[in-house]
């Protein structure tokens, strides 16, 4: 595999990806036009300025590896959620808020290609756009956002049509949508032959680090989930029940599963709808034999800190069955107990996957036990484990503790992160075919 792809173990299986489709095309005359999806939903300031350009960058692999094969890049993404511009009823503002236009000179900079603009997606606007494409190939054509139409959201047979009818090959580098059965996502590919639809190095390097199905016999898998509330990872805590071995839970979910054991939790954070399912969650844990961490001690306040607080303010309880949080003390971290338990418990997965902090971060001291985590992932890391990092919160947390280089990948999907390490299949990978030798 090129450097910018996934290693894969032997007889893991992969999806077609942009390598192999490039290779399907060689051989006819002329530069071939490879429409991609893409996902450049990134924000902008008041100014017009792109405050994070990461998922530009991650497309820079992709879209390089077909301008170099001698081809062009047609590129398609959405940007927001123009409602007024569906329905008619924008004056020209959301239009011009949420246009793809705004990412040409940025993409400019970082390609430096012949990077085109059509304020269109379909119709007679981006079809002509596309004949004026290089035949020596080496150009890029940014289509205006998809969303524009709410065909793409509703995936409408004639919408996706009129997207592929531009199309010699495809491409889908959008994780981020990978979750959604779009016209972009899932139409396009429908309407082209197998062999020259495939992923992208971003979506490939996603599915590989988050595919749990080709495991070594020597392998055990961890999984840390966090985050404020038990219904929101209520997909993910399940579906991980049946993939990894070792489940370690921490954050505000961890009240909802203490008061499931027996334990007093104070005025901290608790769904109290999902006690009884967090204790079948206990339950199916033991049963199936995974190694399930949940915090020993909480660091708590009176109250929720609306800035820095003193350790002084701050009160540290075992969290045991018949103790824990005295009433009037809400639980905002994990304590030295929980962060030494769950450090010793991941040193021995040999990949970890980390999906929520374990307190209020952002407010110190609050931020201890997920920047211990942080401290334990790195260790692993160099030790060897392959650590993942995904969800906004994780991400922000090692961003936060400069530690974003210290874990093997960051994922940049946020519910199609979710929905994969849940076990679901994602639309926009299963309409790509397997790689046949």
């Amino acid at each position: 595999m090129p450097p910018s792809m996934p290693e894969y173990k032997e007889g893991q299986t992969r999806k077609r990806n942009v390598y192999d489709v490039l290779e399907a095309l060689k051989g006819g005359e002329g530069a071939k036009n490879v429409m991609v999806r893409v996902d450049f939903n990134v924000p902008i300031n008041s100014d017009g300025k792109i405050t994070d350009d990461s998922r530009i960058r991650g497309a820079i692999p992709t879209i390089e590896a077909i301008l170099k094969s001698g081809n062009n890049a047609i590129l398609m993404s959405h940007m927001g959620r123009p409602k007024k511009v569906q329905t008619g009823e924008d004056d020209g503002t959301e239009r011009a808020a949420l246009s793809l236009n705004q990412v040409v000179p940025r993409l400019k900079e970082l390609t430096g290609a012949d990077v085109r603009f059509v304020d269109d997606c379909i119709g007679e606007k981006a079809k002509q756009a596309v004949s004026e494409l290089p035949k020596e190939g080496g150009a890029i054509l940014v289509l205006e956002n998809l969303r524009f139409y709410k065909d793409e959201e509703k995936n409408v047979a004639a919408f996706a049509k009129d997207l592929a009818s531009n199309a010699d090959a495809y491409i889908n580098d959008a994780f981020g949508t990978a979750h959604r059965a779009h016209a972009s996502v899932s139409g396009v590919p429908a309407l082209l032959p197998p062999e020259l639809c495939g992923i992208g190095c971003l979506v490939a390097s996603e599915v590989a680090y988050l595919d749990f199905s080709t495991l070594g016999p020597n392998d055990k898998v961890a999984a840390i989930i966090g985050g404020s509330k038990v219904s929101s990872k209520l997909p993910v805590i399940k579906g991980l029940i049946d993939q990894v071995q070792i489940l370690v839970l921490g954050g505000g979910l961890a009240y909802t599963f203490a008061k499931a054991r027996g334990v007093s939790i104070g005025t901290s954070l608790c769904e109290d709808d999902m006690v009884e399912t967090a204790k079948g969650f206990l339950a199916d844990a033991e049963a199936k034999g995974v190694k399930l961490l949940l915090p020993v001690d909480a660091v708590a306040a009176k109250s929720f800190p609306s800035g820095p607080m003193s350790k002084d303010d701050t009160k540290t309880f075992d969290m045991v069955p018949g103790g824990g949080i005295e009433d009037g003390w809400m639980g905002l971290d994990v304590g030295p107990k929980t962060s030494a338990l769950f450090k010793e418990g991941l040193a021995e997965a040999t990949k970890i996957i980390f999906n929520g902090p374990m307190g209020v971060f952002e407010i110190p001291p609050f931020d201890e036990g997920t920047k211990a985590l942080v401290d334990a992932l790195e260790e692993d890391t160099k030790n060897g484990t392959i650590t993942v990092v995904g969800g906004g919160d994780s991400v922000a947390a090692l961003e936060q503790f400069g530690k974003t280089d210290a874990v093997s990948y960051v994922s940049t999907g946020g519910g199609a992160t979710l929905e994969l390490l849940s076990g679901d299949i994602l639309p926009g990978v299963a309409a790509i075919a397997d790689f046949k030798e």
